[in-house]
């Protein structure tokens, strides 16, 4: 087993068992079981094996069994290594945020069992069961009063625990009730008191919890059984509190978030320091969480020029680095949930969620039982339009040289799967999204505000609906396209071919959107004219009765989620009022990466930027692994970037890095969106270079996976899912780390070997 083979095992989200156990365990032999109960959880180590270089594999054996009202199965198993040194975080990115359900709330932390709830506590005493969905916005479902009011809320187990308020010495135990309701309950059981202040918990394992006082120490917190909590005298615990550590002070320069130098930051404010009031806080630690191998903290901090700073220090307390806040985020405490980290923000009444990124680099997927990671968007369903593949076609102005149109031969090889010699051999792209960056009048306006160039005005977002509709090409050409491809394919009718089509995003830079002084920069105008574009696309959609075309939804333009914008929240709904799809595609360095799910968008799709930026000193394929963590963790589909160098060896590998992370992610068999510049799939497809014309073939085969998908065969039995799966890759070096990451199961994990050879 992992016997004299690794050192520093450690788990995000630690097992029942507790953490003590989880280190004999892996070190020792590996006899017995591990279990874990509801979450998702990484489970990782540093191999030490100085005879394995070359090909290695890993074996992960274990069972699944019923948890609550959940039907067991098999999720997705991802492998990440980093060979010769220890991985580092790297970034944060800022990915989801929502509005807080009321003002008195003091903490926040994930529930024991539950990923789809969140518990916070408030200053009068209660205890909120909240809706974890985005586009929830955290919504109260339930609620149990408290005998005092807690200032910060952690996991233990299945339990939960709470500091009560000044002087932060007692600590209130909370049971977790799921028997025969609906929703799951909490039952206060006990509580006990330290011989120390504390200001803050962070979660541990099943058994203990770490304290931090305002001045940095850092204590080892052992949990009292259920038997010596219910004895009739206070209990006072004094044998089981230990001093750990101390975090440093920073001293050390501050690292980016999302890879932006951030040079401003903006003081705390009088709501945040009236919540500090409350919870009678002392020292400069005010935040504190644990995520397995690292403490987070965050320092006190009053001056405009130094900023909020989130601090990353190792268990020893030495501080590792330190991440700028950004300007929009306020720091009033920390939590921990699998990847991330849920921050609570006072000042603006809001929760943000910060994705971790590290160095690791993903290698393969084990899991044989599932066909995909079942947090991603599926193709194919009435959420994306019945559209597993949506190619994007950019029509309109090429700037201000040209206007760009579709023809039935650029369509072709995207309708149609072609042979080399150009014959028909099957049907390709199910979805295509008609979009323009630049008005057709080439004056160089813009269709969205990312964009460079002055805002469209209304003779622009004619001119493109003209160009959608024109009688020898785009719409019509994709229509006789489809006719031919039945044709060649002899078939009466394939399944109509689903169309998306871009709204121009309304800019509130425009204050004369129609030569008659009609201002976007009063918020319902902008609503008014998305509306009317809607219904003037509609209205010319009836007019052309295509038979082999079947209009899907619309796209908003724009690749940035403000949180703020109306026109973005009120888009979906607009949409649904007309028995519509809304679609976007958001970029990894958006500024709300997940706000277009939060509005209620039916089909997002993320893109990674894989094929045009590499961030320095991060892996190679480090944009890729983000996209897919976080496309996974909030239900979206991804995007497949084609470089314009495709043709090229350095871009054909971007490309193929597409497909191979596909598979090791678990996304390959999800919805997917194709960026293609102009003609990229067609140059391919026409490519004589083999490396070329195999890229072309790989795409369709694997558009071919969404609808193929059968749903997992992991269910066994009634009762339990086995799980026994190898993984490969090539180690280079006596130091290499790895982690496991093993999400999307329901139920009651249970770990029963784990193997390297």
């Amino acid at each position: 087993m992992m016997k004299r083979y690794v050192r520093d095992p450690h788990s995000d989200i630690a097992p029942s068992e507790g953490r003590t156990v989880l280190g004999r365990w892996m070190v020792n032999s590996g006899d017995g079981e591990l279990t874990w109960e509801g979450s998702s959880w990484s489970l990782g180590a540093e191999l030490l094996e100085s005879a394995a270089r070359g090909e290695r594999t890993i074996q992960l054996q274990g069972i699944i069994r019923p948890q609550g009202r959940s039907t067991p199965s098999a999720g997705w198993i991802e492998l990440e290594t980093i060979a010769g040194r220890n991985p580092s975080i790297e970034d944060l990115f800022l990915v989801g945020t929502r509005p807080l359900p009321q003002e008195n709330i003091t903490c926040m932390c994930r529930h024991p069992i539950y990923k789809e709830y969140l518990v916070a506590g408030t200053m009068d005493s209660y205890l909120l069961l909240l809706d974890a969905r985005l586009n929830a916005n955290l919504a109260i479902l339930a609620q149990t009063r408290l005998t005092a009011p807690v200032v910060s809320l952690v996991c233990c187990g299945k339990r939960l625990l709470g500091l009560e308020k000044y002087p932060g010495n007692t600590v209130l135990v909370i049971d977790t009730t799921t028997t025969g309701k609906l929703l799951p309950t909490f039952l206060p059981i006990g509580r006990f008191s330290l011989p120390l202040s504390l200001t803050v918990l962070a979660e541990n394992d099943s058994f203990s919890a770490w304290g931090l006082t305002g001045e940095g120490a850092v204590y080892h917190l052992e949990v009292p059984s259920l038997q010596r909590l219910s004895q009739p005298h206070p209990l006072v615990l004094e044998e089981s509190l230990k001093k750990m550590c101390s975090l440093g002070h920073r001293k050390i320069a501050m690292a980016n978030i999302s890879g932006k130098l951030k040079s401003t930051y903006r003081a705390i404010k009088d709501k945040q320091l009236s919540w500090q009031s409350f919870c009678f806080r002392e020292g400069p630690f005010l935040g504190f969480a644990f995520d397995g191998k690292h403490y987070w903290s965050f320092q006190q901090s009053f001056h405009k020029e130094t900023g909020e700073i989130l601090l990353l220090y190792n268990q020893e307390g030495s501080l590792i680095r330190s991440f700028g806040a950004r300007p929009e985020v306020s720091l009033s405490s920390l939590s921990y949930t699998h990847n991330h980290l849920l921050i609570l923000d006072l000042q603006h009444q809001q929760l943000h969620q910060y994705h971790l990124a590290d160095t690791m680099e993903p290698v393969t997927g084990l899991t044989p039982l599932a066909s995909h990671h079942p947090g991603y968007l599926p193709g194919g369903t009435p959420t994306t339009g019945g559209i597993h593949d949506l190619c994007l076609l950019y029509v309109g102005g090429e700037g201000k040289a040209s206007v760009h149109r579709y023809d039935i031969t650029k369509l072709r090889p995207l309708v149609g799967y072609l042979t080399p010699g150009g014959d028909v051999k099957d049907f390709f792209m199910d979805g295509f999204l008609l979009l323009a960056q630049y008005s057709p009048l080439l004056n160089g306006r813009s269709f969205g505000t990312d964009l460079d160039g002055e805002p469209s005005r209304k003779e622009d977002w004619m001119a493109l609906f003209h160009e959608y509709f024109h009688p020898q090409a785009n719409l019509w050409a994709l229509e006789n396209c489809a006719k031919e491809i039945n044709r060649c394919l002899n078939v009466s009718r394939m399944g109509p071919i689903k169309v998306v089509l871009s709204i121009p995003t309304a800019d509130r830079r425009c204050t004369d959107w129609d030569h008659s002084g009609f201002s976007l920069a009063v918020d319902s105008h902008r609503v008014e004219v998305t509306h009317w574009a809607m219904q003037e696309l509609i209205k010319r959609w009836k007019r052309t009765k295509f038979r082999h075309l079947v209009l899907a939804g619309f796209y908003y333009m724009t690749e940035q989620g403000f949180w703020d914008d109306l026109v973005l929240h009120t888009f979906p709904k607009l949409c649904q009022n007309y028995g519509l799809c809304s679609f976007a595609i958001p970029g990894i360095t958006s500024s709300w990466i997940t706000e277009f799910n939060r509005a209620g968008f039916d089909c997002v799709a993320l893109q990674s930027s894989h094929a045009f930026w590499q961030p320095p000193d991060r892996p190679p394929h480090y944009l890729l692994k983000c996209a897919g963590r976080i496309a996974r963790e909030f239900g979206m589909g991804m995007e497949v970037e084609l470089p314009y160098d495709v043709l090229e060896p350095a871009g054909l590998q971007k490309a193929r890095d597409y497909l191979e992370m596909a598979a090791i992610q678990g996304w390959a068999g999800a919805f997917k969106a194709y960026f293609q510049s102009y003609n990229l799939i067609k140059t391919l497809a026409e490519s004589e270079i083999p490396a070329c014309r195999q890229l072309y073939d790989e795409l369709y085969r694997m558009s071919r996976l969404a609808r193929r998908q059968k749903g997992s065969p992991a269910h066994l039995s009634r009762n339990t899912v086995a799980i026994d799966c190898r993984g490969k890759w090539a180690g280079d070096s006596d130091l290499e780390f790895f982690r496991l990451n093993i999400e999307g199961h329901q139920g009651v994990f249970t770990l029963t070997g784990l193997s390297v050879e």
